[in-house]
């Protein structure tokens, strides 16, 4: 007895090509989701680029308008020429603080002089290099040979008893006669110009006194 088998056969290719529709369209929902992501961070990012900018310009306005009203508050214009002038006075002090004060050495020699000794004549001679002393020289005329000699002997005592620290190493010299019998003579003597800077007289310059 034969047995008959009724088959169908439906072809597959249909089916593949309807799975791989499937999968299409599953990507494309993916990427077009990731696209609708991006898209709503960029409008947030913008918007919140914006906001920010807004408050910055905001801030911007208002720093302005407090250092509008502190202009108001203080005249500007005041200020600078204070600063200018304050810059000046500093600049004259300085130099003042290192301005010899050779009208210091004239008060010395003055309070030196004895009696009978009268000084004509001063020069001044500014030390060369850093650190070196300045020197006078004074043309002198004295009654008496005993006169100069008198005034030697106070000089030279007025620095060993502590009475003249600015004028050292005086130097009494080239003693001449004329025809009155007074004796003119020169004295040479050197001194630290930072001993008698302005700042220093200005505080109590020295004067010693060789009668005491």
């Amino acid at each position: 007895m034969d047995t008959k088998f009724q088959t169908s056969f439906i072809p597959k290719k249909p089916i593949l090509m309807d799975q791989k529709t499937t999968k299409h369209s599953g990507g494309a929902s993916v990427f077009m989701f990731i696209s609708v992501i991006i898209f709503i961070l960029s409008l947030a990012g913008a918007g919140f680029t914006f906001f920010w900018k807004d408050v910055l310009t905001k801030q911007q306005v208002s720093y302005q308008a407090e250092l509008e009203k502190a202009e108001k508050r203080f005249d500007i214009g005041l200020i600078e020429k204070l600063k200018k002038a304050n810059t000046k006075i500093d600049l004259a002090n300085q130099l003042l603080k290192k301005h010899v004060a050779v009208s210091e050495i004239f008060d010395i020699v003055n309070s030196l002089t004895t009696e009978g000794i009268r000084f004509d004549n001063f020069e001044f001679t500014s030390p060369i290099a850093s650190g070196d002393t300045a020197r006078i020289t004074v043309r002198g005329i004295g009654n008496s040979f005993s006169s100069i000699a008198w005034q030697s002997d106070v000089l030279g005592k007025s620095i060993k008893y502590g009475k003249n620290k600015i004028v050292k190493n005086p130097v009494l010299g080239e003693l001449t006669l004329d025809e009155k019998g007074n004796v003119g003579f020169t004295m040479t003597a050197s001194f630290d110009p930072n001993d008698i800077y302005y700042e220093k007289v200005l505080t109590g310059g020295v004067t010693p006194n060789p009668t005491q």
